[in-house]
């Protein structure tokens, strides 16, 4: 299995930086092969084809439907405010095993 490429969005880039980096941190200590970047909602059109996993935090979830329109082919997840204000990597780590997302 490749890697998994994940991809967080967020309005402005900024809390959704310490998110990725909490999942990461987590993906790292259990030796997974699971890359986590943030992004500012801007930049979905740029990597969306390239990640496996588009994560969008509450405060983006607006643009769920059209960015599920424009990645068809990709697992897009709309995380609560109470996943995403966990700020914790192991919480939105079971989100993605919960949506069935398989990582080694």
């Amino acid at each position: 299995m490749a890697q998994l490429k994940i991809a967080l969005f967020c309005s402005g880039g900024m809390s959704s930086s310490l998110a990725g980096a909490n999942m990461q941190k987590v993906f790292d200590k259990e030796g997974k092969d699971v890359q986590v970047d943030a992004y500012d909602l801007g930049m979905v059109d740029e990597v969306g084809d390239e990640v496996d996993v588009i994560m969008l935090a509450p405060q983006i979830s607006w643009d769920y439907d059209a960015v599920k329109k424009s990645f068809p082919d990709k697992k897009v997840i709309k995380l609560t405010m109470q996943e995403f204000g966990s700020m914790s990597g192991q919480v939105l780590i079971d989100r993605l095993t919960k949506e069935g997302i398989e990582y080694e």
